[in-house]
C-alpha cells in the first residue's frame, strides 16, 4: 500500500528525548531566562500555490490549473515565551531576482542556492548576523536547532552572544518547538494571503494574479509578524 512521504521522521527513542530534556535542556534553563531561549527551523514554502480543494455543487465537475512548483525555504525562529520573533531568512534560487530591482531593503534576510534549499554556509551566515545584532544590544541567547546536516555543528566557535544547542537525531517530531504548530500556523496565514489576493482580483474582474518573489517576501514578513 502506498504511503505519503513525511517531512520528518517520527521514529524516535524515548530515551534520547528524555536524556536531552534532563541533561541539555536543564542546562539551558539553568543558564538562560525563558525569554532568552530561542528555537529556529526551516520549512519549504510554495508561495504561488492555491488550495487543491473546493466545495462544488452536486454533480458539478471540478477542474483546476496545474499547481505552481515555485519554492522557497524559510527559516523562522522565536523565543520560548513567544514575544520575540527573529527576522526570517528566505532562500530563493536567484542571486539577483529581477523583482528586487529598485528595492532599497527587504523585510527579511535573503540568500540563494541552486534549488533554494538550506545550506550550512547560509545557516552559518544567518546565525552570525544574529550574533552581531545581539552584540550591539549587549544581549545573549541560547538558540536550539534540530540535528539537520545543514545546521553547522562547529558554529559556536565563531559566536559571542549566541550559544547554539542541538536536538538529538530523529527527535524533531517530539522536541522541536517550532514544529508544534508555529510553522503550520504561519503556512495557513500565508495561504490565506494568497487566496485573498485571488478573490480580490476576481471580484474586480481582473486576471488571476501571480505573486512574484518580492511580493512573497513582503507577505512572509507580514504573516510572521
Amino acid at each position: 500500500m502506498a504511503k505519503v512521504i513525511s517531512g520528518e521522521s517520527k521514529d524516535v527513542e524515548d530515551n534520547d528525548s528524555g536524556n536531552w530534556i534532563t541533561e541539555t535542556l536543564s542546562k539551558i534553563l539553568k543558564d538562560y531566562n525563558p525569554e532568552n531561549i530561542y528555537n529556529a527551523d526551516e520549512t519549504a514554502l510554495f508561495f504561488q500555490c492555491l488550495p487543491q480543494k473546493t466545495l462544488p455543487f452536486k454533480k458539478e465537475k471540478c477542474f483546476g490549473e496545474k499547481q505552481s512548483k515555485a519554492r522557497l525555504t524559510v527559516m523562522l525562529g522565536e523565543n520560548t515565551t513567544g514575544h520575540q520573533k527573529l527576522k526570517p531568512l528566505v532562500i530563493g534560487r536567484s542571486k539577483n531576482p529581477t523583482c528586487f530591482k529598485g528595492a532599497k531593503s527587504l523585510e527579511v534576510y535573503y540568500d540563494f542556492t541552486k534549488k533554494s534549499w538550506m545550506a550550512s554556509e547560509i545557516c552559518e551566515k544567518w546565525v552570525q548576523k544574529l550574533d552581531k545584532h545581539l552584540i550591539a544590544e549587549c544581549h545573549k541567547i541560547a538558540l536550539v536547532f534540530d540535528n539537520c546536516p545543514a545546521h553547522p555543528k562547529e558554529i559556536n566557535l565563531k559566536l559571542k552572544n549566541v550559544s547554539v544547542f542541538y536536538l538529538p537525531p530523529n527527535t524533531t517530531s517530539k522536541l522541536q518547538p517550532m514544529d508544534q504548530g508555529a510553522i503550520k500556523n504561519f503556512k495557513i496565514h500565508s495561504r490565506k494571503g494568497i487566496v485573498g489576493k485571488v478573490i480580490t482580483a476576481l471580484e474586480n474582474n481582473q486576471s488571476m494574479p501571480k505573486i512574484n518573489l518580492r511580493e512573497s517576501i513582503s507577505e512572509i514578513s507580514k504573516e510572521w509578524n
